[in-house]
């Protein structure tokens, strides 16, 4: 008889770091702001305990700063910080790609090729959001087929700093047309299970956000 392996449910520790580190990352709780443990344990329908030890995780991966006396509050991040985190992710996303695309099933590469269709018509009717959602769906997929979780939470834990920058550092056209280019390539590189192709492109297409952004912080505008 084939061994049963148990129902492996999610820790409620667990879940309240994803949690919180969503809301971070999504831009509702923004860098500075004060986390209020009696108001977000009550949205959560949590007791204290588990929600200091999830504050505490974050506060390790230094996405949150504890403070004697007065509690949390969201870390900030400066200029510098931000460019040398797309530098770093930079380099993530390449050695995900050559580690991904020599051994991508067919039912992953078809996941990614759907979530890229997904991603042109939302684009074409300029709906942002599911854009950046499909968008996003196709680097953790590639990070999924990479087959390596210390790579994959490295990465989590960047992305949460600067994902929220995608909603304020707009691209003008030429620039999506050069990421929309270069996603069509990495699928050219995923079909061929070209890993040093699929990571070179990677690495240029972060390179090409972390302009986009620097060029931004640069120029935005005066309380943005």
């Amino acid at each position: 008889m084939t061994e049963i392996e148990p129902i492996v449910r999610r820790s409620l520790h667990s879940e309240l770091v994803d949690r919180l580190r969503t809301l971070i990352a999504e831009g509702t709780l923004t860098p500075g702001t004060k986390l209020v443990e009696k108001d977000l344990c009550d949205s959560f329908g949590v007791s204290r305990t588990p929600f200091r030890e999830a504050v505490r995780a974050l506060a390790a991966e230094g996405l949150v700063v504890l403070m004697p006396s007065r509690g949390a509050s969201v870390a900030t991040v400066t200029h510098d910080q931000i460019i040398d985190s797309f530098v770093v992710m930079g380099a993530l996303e390449g050695l995900a790609g050559e580690l991904a695309a020599p051994r991508i099933t067919p039912e992953k590469l078809e996941e990614i090729r759907g979530l890229h269709a997904a991603m042109l018509n939302c684009r074409r009717a300029g709906d942002l959001d599911g854009y950046y959602a499909r968008n996003r769906g196709i680097h953790d997929a590639i990070f999924a087929a990479a087959g390596n979780e210390t790579l994959a939470a490295t990465r989590r834990i960047i992305h949460t700093r600067i994902v929220n920058l995608r909603f304020v550092a707009r691209i003008g056209d030429e620039a999506w047309a050069t990421a929309i280019a270069e996603h069509e390539e990495m699928l050219v590189a995923l079909n061929a299970r070209d890993g040093a192709h699929l990571g070179a492109v990677l690495r240029r297409h972060l390179e090409s956000k972390r302009a986009q952004v620097a060029h931004w912080l640069q120029h935005r505008p005066a309380g943005a």
